[in-house]
Parts: C-alpha cells; sequence; structure tokens
C-alpha cells in the first residue's frame, strides 16, 4: 500500500482468509499485519473505503493479529477487480464470457486470476475462452459487450456467447489445443479461418440461438476434424498442383542424375563378359619361361587392373548418390517445414527417388562383388596353370635383355 491507496493483492489477502456467513457479511481470520494495516486504513480513510468496500463490524480493539473478526465485505471498484459469489455470478457477465478479468476473486471455491496451480473449473474456463477467442478471429465480427459472434452465410448467423459454469464440465480442453494447431501457420492463414466460419455455420443453423456456443462447446472435436479436411481440400487444389509441378521438374533431375551414375560405367560393364571370356581362351599352361609364360602375367595383370578401375568407378558413382540423397532429404526438410499440412501429399515422390537410389547402391555392390570374385578366379586359374616360377622367369628375362 501506498498512503491511502488499496490494491488488489491487498483485498486478496483479505478475501482468501474470509468465510462468508451471508452475502455481506463474512468471517476474517487476521493472519498478518498486511491484514491488520489494510482494515485500518480503511476505517481511516474515505478512499481506501470507497475503494474496497470493506468494513470492520467488531470494535476496532479486538483487531489483532491471529484475531477473527466479522467484517462487511462488498464489491470493490471495478478498476482493482471483481468479486463475485459463484462461477455462475462471475459468468453472468458479458466480459467475463468474452475474456479474462485481470483480477477476479470467486467466493463459492476460493478462486482467483492467480489460483497456482489452477484449478479444474479454472482451466475449463480457459479452454473456453481460447475456443471463444479462436471463433472471434472467424467471425465477421465479435461484440464482447453484447458477447455475440456474427457470421454470414446466405442469412445472417448470430452466435451469442452464452454458457454457465456447468457448461464448462463440457468443453474438452485436448480438442480445443487441436482446433488452436489446427488454424495455426502462417500460411493460408485467412483460408483455415474461413473453413472454421463455414464449419461453425453448418453446425449451429439448426440449432437455437441460445443453445448454439453450447452446442459448439460439445462439438469441439468435430470442428477441429473439418477445419483439418477443409484444409487438406483446400490445400490439394491450391498448393498442391503448383508444388507438384515444381517437385515433378526437380524430380525429373534427379531421375536423370541418378540414372547417369550408372550409364558413366556402362561401357565399362559391357566390356566385362568380353574381358571373361579373352581370360577363359587365353591363360595357358606354360611349360618354362616362354611366350606363353609372359601372356599368362599379362592377362592377369590385366584382369586385375580392369577390375580395380571399375570397383574405383563403382565407389565414385556411390559417393555421387550420397551426394544426391543429401540434397533430395534437404529438399523435403524444406518442404516438410514450409508446407508441413500437404507434406503427405509428397512423400510418395520422395519415396520413389529414395527407392531408386537404393537400387543403383544394390547394382553398383553387385558389380563390385562380381568383380571382386572375378579377378580372384582369374588369380586362382593362373596360379593352377602356371607352374612356373613367373617371378625368376622375369627377372631372368630382364638380366638378359
Amino acid at each position: 500500500m501506498v498512503n491511502d491507496a488499496i490494491t488488489w493483492t491487498d483485498l486478496l489477502e483479505i478475501y482468501q482468509n474470509s468465510v462468508w456467513v451471508d452475502d455481506q457479511i463474512a468471517i476474517l481470520n487476521v493472519v498478518n499485519d498486511d491484514i491488520k494495516r489494510t482494515l485500518e486504513l480503511v476505517e481511516t480513510s474515505d478512499r481506501a473505503y470507497h475503494e474496497a468496500d470493506i468494513a470492520l463490524q467488531d470494535d476496532t480493539a479486538q483487531l489483532t493479529v491471529g484475531s477473527n473478526v466479522e467484517v462487511r465485505v462488498g464489491s470493490p471498484h471495478r478498476s482493482l477487480g471483481l468479486l463475485v459469489k459463484d462461477w455462475d455470478a462471475f459468468l453472468a457477465s458479458s466480459f467475463s464470457r468474452m475474456r479474462e478479468p485481470s483480477a477476479f476473486f470467486i467466493r463459492s471455491d476460493k478462486t482467483h486470476n492467480a489460483t497456482h496451480p489452477p484449478t479444474e473449473a479454472l482451466l475449463q474456463y480457459r479452454s473456453t475462452l481460447k475456443l471463444v477467442k479462436l471463433l472471434s478471429e472467424s467471425a465477421l465480427f465479435a461484440d464482447e459487450q453484447q458477447a455475440k459472434l456474427v457470421y454470414f452465410a446466405d442469412a445472417r448467423i448470430e452466435v451469442p456467447v452464452k454458457f454457465t459454469a456447468k457448461d464448462l464440465r463440457s468443453i474438452d480442453s485436448a480438442q480445443v489445443d487441436l482446433l488452436e494447431k489446427a488454424l495455426q501457420g502462417e500460411v493460408h492463414a485467412e483460408q483455415r479461418l474461413g473453413i472454421l466460419a463455414d464449419a461453425v455455420v453448418e453446425l449451429v443453423t439448426s440449432q437455437s440461438a441460445a443453445g448454439r456456443f453450447h452446442y459448439l462447446m460439445q462439438n469441439v472435436d468435430e470442428l477441429a476434424r473439418r477445419v483439418n479436411d477443409g484444409y487438406r481440400l483446400f490445400a490439394s487444389s491450391f498448393s498442391y498442383s503448383k508444388i507438384r509441378s515444381e517437385l515433378e521438374k526437380t524430380q525429373s533431375e534427379y531421375v536423370a542424375r541418378i540414372h547417369k551414375t550408372f550409364s558413366d560405367i556402362q561401357g565399362q560393364l559391357l566390356v566385362l563378359p568380353v574381358a571373361s571370356v579373352v581370360v577363359a581362351t587365353q591363360l595357358k599352361a606354360p611349360t618354362g619361361c616362354g611366350p606363353e609364360l609372359l601372356a599368362n602375367v599379362a592377362v592377369v595383370c590385366g584382369a586385375c587392373l580392369f577390375a580395380a578401375l571399375l570397383i574405383a568407378s563403382c565407389i565414385n558413382q556411390w559417393m555421387t548418390l550420397t551426394a544426391i540423397s543429401r540434397e533430395i532429404k534437404g529438399q523435403r526438410t524444406r518442404l516438410n517445414a514450409e508446407f508441413s499440412e500437404i507434406k503427405d501429399l509428397f512423400a510418395d515422390s520422395f519415396d520413389a527417388l529414395n527407392r531408386r537410389i537404393c537400387w543403383h547402391r544394390f547394382i553398383m555392390t553387385l558389380i563390385i562383388v562380381l568383380c571382386v570374385v572375378a579377378a580372384g578366379f582369374t588369380v586362382r586359374a593362373y596360379v593352377v596353370l602356371t607352374n612356373v616360377d613367373a617371378w625368376s622367369c622375369l627377372v631372368r628375362h630382364a638380366a638378359t635383355s
């Protein structure tokens, strides 16, 4: 407190320690000096008295810390906060049904704006206000003074925002959160709200005006479903065609690049059967250090060199496929971030590219395995056919020449 000014914190402490006997009279437990000073202030200051509307009914001499005193508690000045009997009295105000007051106290269960942890009723109230906010954004206009939402379809549709404490129990907070999530995102925000407005009109048209908002409270899940389905339909007719054409263009480029990893080594692969025939027909069984031995050595060295070059080419193409795969993953991540709502519509295209990459990797692996097996077979055939020490022959031939 500053001078004779009363704050909501001062009043809240009194309300929390009071037990109401009737609508005006309460028994207050003076638990600390702050409450004692507040009561003394309202007794001595006209300004504090009129703002707090609290009056001590007992003798001032009985006002000590730890004592119980009788007080008359009225409604404080509206600038300080709102004091009501119960939730129904609280919700009787149109403003309380449209937005949460900054300061309030409900006598029946001692709920206030700063209750922590929030009571079940307070959580339900806040979820209902979240629904009111979402519907207000989708409405043609929202009248806070009369607590009314106005939509326009074939005719003017009014949704009076009326609900009681009992109605709060019908709100599904999880479904309200799902509806809020369905409306999130900067992409096509106005279209989402338009879809919500259409869903509201369709649901409430057959309901009486007084029960329309309560009906929406009971069917938030249906609202969320219609918004999600409606947006997917809108996206499929608007963004889908645009993104699909762009994706098909880039997909064709990726397919060409993936195919090129195989076509680049296709010439070498065509030589592979020819080389196998050459190896099979050219290896002889030499009897000494002659031309047959040198031919065998040349054939084996050539076959191994060819296999090594082909394996190196396959490894290089494997690395190219890895780079392409990273690019595709990056594009998919970007698309998911920018158009998360319709990302499932393009999943098949990316999956097809990934399958093609996996297939080419399998082919590369198979080629490498065949090269290793063929080179091993060639070396083994050379060892079986050649009983002459080729190295000694080559060294001796080099020395004599």
